[in-house]
């Protein structure tokens, strides 16, 4: 009866249309910054006031016109400076899958909550959150076979929930306030069967949903007359759809907003890790740091996994990379002299903009005592061992075990050959290779993130010593990372067979080369810390985690016979949960790096 639907329509306060303009202002508030998140899950550089405003006129044009995913991107191209077609498709696409998701989220729960006669959707709704489940357990285990997928950290798909629970509830509500007073029928029924009916507009995929959304809302409340729905749907798609698709339309007419909305609606720009390539291609800057750096385990830049956080002037201040919830700064800062606490500050900024946790990994006390004052949660994971190589001996009791293993590896007739950086001496790299295979085959892989890996390419910038018997076969070998300041153990590896004793003489071999070369400081990397009066079970589960992801059996008594000083090496993040997240993505890094090492 359309007279009907028309005079129930002319009863339509100008409360209800205020209520409405209000709740879809709403709706598209949260609209636009699905874009804001997708935005910076992708890195691509644009602020989060163009990414709103391109959102919210993408989706206000698209969901009118249909085809959402490409006109959404022809949108977001036209609106956004800078950003291509694929990149704007690509952005487009993420927008739509991850409301989907949240949508279907959403929905699950009002169906589990509130009863509508569809049979089988109770059932449907636990699968939906069963798989929801699922992926939150995905992101936080990031399990090889489900990497290539990038799941979103979970502070990212909580924030897309949120959005998504707003948008849909704001808009149901919409509907809801345009149906009559006397219509009794409470929100959380009507917005439950609008979040369903919005599902098979989106599933049948006609422009606005038109047709699948009325007929599902018509078969879902049989309660409500068919004329009074009908004229609430008319109201609410001129407020939503038509009112939206207009002012869409004439910022993308105008290539954005007014130059006066524009100016304040730029919002924070992107703060991001600077992302590097792996030797022998790195900028020139970045090698001078290396070689200035105070600890010369900033050659891990080399490695191609970490990047750099940088202040806002673009400085270095830190190795760092993002993996699963955080954002890992490995080590202290770069730069002498650079104050803990802007380096905290800067990590917690470039955390955020990423939507994940800032973690300090490997960092000293010095560090470890500002992010402490901070409120931060601290943990004792390590101890550096190092000496200095002028003040090592072989003689006293301390160095007895060391003393016995170097003539075990005599008495075999090993020699030890040092190869500097960027010598023209030819490396036994057939024997290197094979020896690095075989390590690798018996410990599961080579290690990742912070540790050392076999690469033909890294070794233009290490010490390398060589052990060979007397048959001039090659046993095993050492790499160091070296630069202005120390140098540090990185590579063992050895031949299973190879004589006892071979990997102290060569370590020997390179502190008394350090000597000879004015070094004061001689690292001999990291080893797990013995426990503590004051380990809680928590710090032991920490230790436990990075011991087994780096195989660190033996590696402390090994350590201990150059009777080394040891400096504690802590973890730190905001809070309890950023520990163990943290943890779980460095052990993850360590133990199966996402790219391999070149053979």
């Amino acid at each position: 009866d359309t007279a009907r639907i028309g005079a129930v329509l002319g009863k339509v306060s100008a409360v209800q249309w205020g209520l409405g303009a209000l709740f879809s202002a709403m709706s598209f508030w949260a609209v636009g910054r699905y874009d804001a998140v997708v935005h910076r899950l992708l890195a691509t550089g644009v602020n989060q006031g163009q990414a709103v405003v391109s959102g919210a006129a993408a989706i206000a044009v698209a969901q009118t016109l249909g085809m959402g995913a490409l006109t959404g991107a022809l949108v977001r191209w036209r609106l956004v400076p800078g950003l291509g077609l694929w990149a704007a498709m690509r952005v487009s696409i993420a927008v739509a899958l991850t409301f989907l998701a949240g949508w279907a989220v959403i929905t699950a729960v009002a169906v589990l909550l509130v009863p509508l006669p569809l049979p089988g959707a109770r059932l449907a709704a636990l699968v939906v959150l069963a798989l929801a489940a699922g992926a939150a357990l995905a992101s936080i285990t990031q399990p090889r076979a489900l990497r290539h997928l990038h799941l979103p950290p979970l502070r990212a798909m909580s924030t897309i929930l949120g959005l998504a629970a707003l948008d849909t509830l704001a808009a149901g509500t919409v509907l809801w306030v345009f149906l009559p007073n006397d219509i009794a029928i409470g929100a959380t029924t009507l917005i439950a069967a609008y979040l369903l009916a919005l599902g098979a507009g989106l599933v049948l995929t006609t422009p606005g949903g038109v047709g699948p959304f009325e007929l599902a809302l018509l078969t879902l409340l049989p309660a409500v007359p068919d004329e009074t729905l009908l004229a609430a749907i008319i109201a609410y798609r001129a407020l939503y759809y038509a009112l939206p698709a207009i002012l869409g339309g004439a910022v993308l007419l105008n290539g954005g907003l007014p130059r006066s909305l524009a100016s304040a609606a730029k919002g924070p720009r992107p703060v991001r890790l600077t992302a590097l390539p792996t030797a022998p291609h790195l900028p020139f800057m970045v090698e001078a740091l290396i070689e200035a750096a105070p600890q010369a385990e900033a050659g891990w830049l080399r490695h191609g996994r970490l990047g750099l956080l940088t202040d806002p002037a673009g400085r270095p201040m830190a190795n760092a990379a993002q993996s699963g919830h955080g954002l890992i700064v490995v080590g202290d800062p770069l730069r002498p002299g650079l104050a803990p606490a802007q380096v905290l500050r800067r990590a917690s900024a470039t955390a955020a903009w990423a939507l994940r946790t800032p973690v300090l990994y490997k960092i000293g006390p010095r560090m470890a005592a500002k992010a402490r004052a901070r409120g931060w949660q601290v943990a004792r994971i390590a101890e550096e061992a190092w000496l200095d190589p002028a003040q090592f001996a072989t003689t006293g009791a301390q160095y007895r075990q060391l003393r016995r293993k170097l003539r075990k590896a005599e008495g075999a007739g090993v020699t030890i050959t040092h190869i500097s950086p960027k010598t023209e001496h030819p490396l036994p790299l057939g024997e290197m290779d094979e020896i690095a295979n075989s390590w690798r085959k018996a410990h599961g892989g080579e290690r990742g993130f912070s540790m050392g890996q076999w690469n033909r390419e890294l070794l233009t910038w290490a010490h390398v010593f060589l052990a060979h018997d007397q048959g001039g076969r090659l046993l095993g070998f050492i790499t160091l990372h070296a630069n202005a300041h120390e140098q540090t153990l990185d590579l063992m590896r050895a031949r299973p067979d190879a004589p006892d004793g071979t990997m102290h003489a060569l370590v020997v071999a390179a502190i008394e080369a350090g000597a000879q070369a004015g070094l004061r400081r001689f690292s001999l990397a990291a080893a797990p810390v013995a426990s503590l009066p004051t380990d809680t079970a928590l710090t032991g589960w920490l230790r436990a985690q990075f011991a087994n992801a780096a195989g660190a059996a033996g590696l402390r008594q090994f350590k201990s016979a150059f009777a080394p000083c040891w400096s504690p090496l802590y973890l730190a993040a905001p809070s309890r949960a950023g520990l163990v997240f943290g943890a779980l993505d460095i052990a993850r890094e360590i133990a199966q790096p996402p790219r391999a090492a070149a053979p």
